[in-house]
């Protein structure tokens, strides 16, 4: 019996370490304000620590996106698209 409360204490610590360093990881990772300010550092929307950001979710054709990914020069559909908004709204000012 004894053993076998030990071998709980152990699986809960083992867990609870696993947690924090999963925590650890998401911190150190660049999501959200850090990496709208890594590729547009004049972005005016970006605000304090967690800033206005919206998720959004949508579907392309994919000869959309490859054309997309040709224009923009980009590998990745994510940073092609930030480049294409970017580009639309400092367009959509100047008219």
């Amino acid at each position: 019996m004894k053993l076998i409360n030990a071998i709980r204490i152990i699986e809960e610590r083992e867990r609870i370490k696993r947690k924090a360093e999963k925590e650890m990881q998401r911190q150190r990772m660049p999501f959200g304000n850090q990496y709208a300010k890594i590729h547009d550092p004049k972005n005016t929307m970006v605000q304090g620590a967690h800033g206005n950001l919206v998720h959004v979710q949508s579907i392309f054709p994919k000869e959309d996106v490859l054309a997309l990914k040709m224009k923009t020069r980009e590998s990745h559909v994510k940073e092609a698209l930030l480049k294409a908004v970017y580009f639309y709204l400092e367009n959509a000012e100047e008219e």
